[in-house]
C-alpha cells in the first residue's frame, strides 16, 4: 500500500491541474469500490480488520480504527446493540494523519480488542456465545423507515459528508467533501460458545481455580473518564473448609496490565515494617475480603495514560505467617485467573499512534493454468 503523508498528498495536488470550477454531476468519478472484513479467531486473539481496494481505480481512505463499530443481536433481545467507542473519543470530522491511498488491489489492517468497542466492566452481556455481530467502518448514513404493504423497511438517504472514502480523482486536500463512501459494512459472524468465558462475571468453580486454600479474583474493572478515576475490585477467599489467617495489604499485590502499548506491571513498594498481630484477618470457610482500588494509588503514572482498553491480570504474595504471634498464618502466591477490563477514555496519550493501521499490499496472482 502507498501511504502517503499529507505533504506528499500536498505536493500531488500542486503538480495536478486544478479546475476552474467544480464538475457537473455526470463527470465526477464513481465512489470507490472498497471492501470490509472482519475477523474474529478466538477470545485469546486479536480480532483483524482489513479493508481493502476491490476496484480499479485509487482510492482515498481515512483509517481510522476510531471509526469502528458493531450491530450485535445479543440471543434472547428484541432489540441489537450497537458497540462502539465514547462519543469523546469518536471523530466527527476526518482525521489528516488516517488519510491513506490505496492502489488497486491494496489495504490496511488493523488487530484489535473488540471489548474496548463493546465494553462491560462487570462482565460482557453483548460479546456472548450466539451473538450475531455485524461490523461497520466510518460514519453512519442517513436513513429513513417506510412501509410498505404493511411491512416496515429502511431506505437510505443521500447523506452529507463527512465520507471514510472518495476516488482518488478528488482534490487530495479533500477531508472527504466529495462524493465517496459515507461507511462500509461486513458479513455478519456468530460467535462460539468459547466466548462464554467473556460473559462471565464471576469465576467458574473450582476446577478452574488455582491450587490451594486462597484464591484471588478480579470481580470488576471501571470504565473511567481518564487515568486518575481507573479503579478495579479484588477479592481474596478463603475455598478451604478450615479457617485460614492472612496478612494482607494492597502493595503486596502486583498487577500486569496488557494495554495499547504492551505488557506494563504495577509494583508498589510495601510498607518493610514488620506486621502487628491486629494486622492479620481471620478468613472462615467461604468467606472472602473485598478491596475496591484506585490504580493510580498503585501504579506508576503514565500507566494509563493512552486512551483505550486495559486487561489486568492481579497476584498476591503472602510473606508472613505470623509465627511470631503463634499464627499459622497462609504463606505463598495466588494469581487472578481471569483479567479485568478496564477503558480510559481520555489520556495524555493520543488514541492514535503514528500509525493507525499496517498497509497491505495486492493479493497474489493465482498461479497460471498449466
Amino acid at each position: 500500500m502507498r501511504a502517503r503523508s499529507f505533504a506528499a498528498l500536498a505536493a500531488l495536488a500542486l503538480v495536478a491541474p486544478r479546475p476552474a470550477h467544480a464538475a457537473p454531476d455526470d463527470e465526477k468519478p464513481p465512489p470507490p469500490e472498497l471492501s470490509l472484513s472482519v475477523q474474529e479467531r478466538g477470545p485469546r486473539q486479536p480480532w483483524q480488520l482489513t479493508v481493502r481496494n476491490d476496484g480499479k481505480e485509487a482510492a482515498m481512505l481515512f483509517a481510522d480504527p476510531r471509526l469502528l463499530s458493531f450491530e450485535v443481536k445479543v440471543p434472547g433481545k428484541k432489540q441489537s446493540a450497537r458497540c462502539r467507542l465514547p462519543d469523546g473519543l469518536v471523530p466527527k470530522q476526518p482525521d489528516r494523519r488516517t488519510r491513506v491511498v490505496l492502489g488497486p488491489g491494496e489495504g490496511v489492517t488493523h488487530s484489535f480488542d473488540p471489548r474496548l468497542y463493546c465494553f462491560a466492566a462487570g462482565g460482557q452481556w453483548q460479546l456472548v456465545p450466539g451473538a450475531i455481530v455485524e461490523p461497520r467502518f466510518g460514519w453512519d448514513e442517513r436513513t429513513r423507515t417506510v412501509w410498505k404493504q404493511g411491512k416496515r423497511s429502511t431506505v437510505a438517504l443521500p447523506s452529507p459528508p463527512p465520507f471514510v472514502a472518495t476516488g482518488l480523482a478528488q482534490d487530495p486536500d479533500d477531508l472527504g467533501i466529495g462524493d465517496g463512501i459515507k461507511g462500509l459494512r461486513a458479513e455478519p459472524f456468530a460467535l462460539r460458545s468459547e466466548y462464554a468465558r467473556w460473559s462471565a462475571t464471576r469465576l467458574e468453580e473450582d476446577r478452574k481455580l488455582p491450587p490451594g486454600p486462597l484464591s484471588l479474583e478480579l470481580t470488576q474493572g471501571s470504565d473511567a473518564a481518564a487515568e486518575l478515576s481507573a479503579s478495579l475490585s479484588l477479592v481474596v477467599r478463603n475455598r478451604s473448609k478450615r479457617t485460614q489467617q492472612l496478612y494482607f495489604r494492597r502493595e503486596l499485590v502486583t498487577f500486569e496490565i496488557m494495554g495499547p502499548d504492551g505488557l506494563s506491571t504495577c509494583n508498589s513498594e510495601p510498607d518493610l515494617r514488620a506486621p502487628d498481630r491486629q494486622a492479620f484477618i481471620t478468613l472462615a470457610p467461604g468467606r472472602s475480603l473485598s478491596i475496591l482500588s484506585r490504580l493510580v494509588e498503585l501504579c506508576p503514572r503514565g500507566a494509563f495514560a493512552r486512551p483505550g482498553l486495559y486487561l489486568v491480570h492481579a497476584r498476591f504474595d503472602s510473606t508472613e505467617s505470623g509465627e511470631e504471634f503463634g499464627m499459622d498464618a497462609y504463606v505463598g502466591r495466588v494469581f487472578s485467573p481471569e483479567p479485568a477490563a478496564i477503558r480510559i477514555r481520555t489520556g495524555e496519550l493520543p488514541f492514535l499512534k503514528r500509525r493507525a493501521m499496517r498497509p497491505l499490499g495486492p493479493p497474489p496472482a493465482p498461479p497460471a493454468a498449466q
